[in-house]
């Protein structure tokens, strides 16, 4: 893809979050947009919650739901009533319960690989002809280096999924550094990297119809990346705590903007993307990239149900 206004041509799109948790929130301003120029759309996310949601580390597998209609191995239909078979909610069925409308719950247990077989298959039978990956916050733009970066396994198998698929792709980044996992000068840095190879494909920002929305999903949805964007358009820049003060993050007008980059731009820069390639399973992926002296968020997940 060469431009954004690409997307526009196509027929339908879906659009997930792909760090699980509260990303599945940050693909509205890009649903929209894509709706508002007739591209029919099927929204979603990893799933994946965060361990003060579920208890059990990892990603679920589709298996593990119920309430769902599976379309392929990597990728299930659900609605405001799916749950994991031990009873957790997911943003996702939120989001189909604000909405009004199903969502598609993405199965990432099977590595890159697995991952972008389902996704491929997925797209052969919902007619998708278009796929963008939403990050909020930005953090699918480490390259590795980055001292703050505390998720890159989530992130690094979505990113080199996509990269993989044969059907046009983006790469979303919605919430300008607001999971305070990079710094600014670091996305500004690795940005431009991006657009210096020709990635920047375009931008879109949150209109007040999209916030309203937004205001409404976020009540029931915690989280710190999409929700502190919608703060923004409201009127509030500067310094924000997040994740009970642990960490704080700069907000600025940029922060309600999703930029739209090539896949195989941001890949090209993501060393995590390049560890998890062509793994068949998610411990397969965490396992690469721990070896390389990454923290994962899998192993922090573990170590808090080890009571570490």
């Amino acid at each position: 893809m060469n431009s954004f206004e690409e997307a526009l041509d196509c027929s339908r799109a879906l659009v997930f979050g792909i760090g699980g948790g509260g990303d599945v929130v940050g693909t509205l301003p890009t649903v929209r947009l894509l709706e508002r120029h007739g591209v029919e759309t099927v929204l979603g996310g990893l799933a994946w919650e965060r361990s003060v949601v579920d208890p059990q580390p990892g990603p679920r597998s589709l298996d593990e739901l119920v309430g769902v209609d599976r379309v392929s191995e990597a990728l299930a239909l659900g609605s405001g009533d799916t749950r994991t078979h031990d009873g957790v909610t997911f943003a996702e069925a939120s989001v189909a319960s604000c909405l009004e409308r199903d969502v598609a719950l993405l199965d990432v247990t099977g590595g890159a690989e697995g991952f972008r077989a389902g996704l491929a298959a997925a797209c052969e039978r919902l007619n998708v002809d278009l796929v963008v990956g939403v990050d909020a916050g930005g953090d699918v733009l480490a390259s590795g280096s980055e001292p703050g970066v505390v998720s890159p396994l989530a992130d690094g198998v979505s990113l080199a999924a996509l990269s993989g698929l044969s059907v046009p792709t983006c790469v979303g980044m919605f919430g300008y550094g607001s999971d305070g996992e990079l710094t600014l000068p670091e996305l500004h840095r690795n940005v431009g990297a991006v657009a210096a190879d020709g990635g920047l494909l375009g931008a879109w920002g949150v209109t007040p119809a999209v916030a309203d929305e937004l205001e409404r999903i976020v009540e029931v949805v915690p989280t710190d990346a999409s929700r502190l964007p919608l703060r923004v358009s409201r009127g509030e820049v500067g310094t924000h705590p997040i994740r009970d003060g642990k960490r704080t993050v700069e907000l600025t007008p940029a922060s309600t903007v999703t930029f739209y980059l090539d896949t195989a731009a941001v890949a090209a820069h993501s060393d995590p993307a390049s560890v998890v390639a062509g793994t068949d399973s998610i411990e397969a992926a965490d396992e690469r990239l721990r070896s390389e002296g990454y923290d994962t968020e899998l192993a922090y997940e573990r170590s808090v149900a080890d009571g570490d």
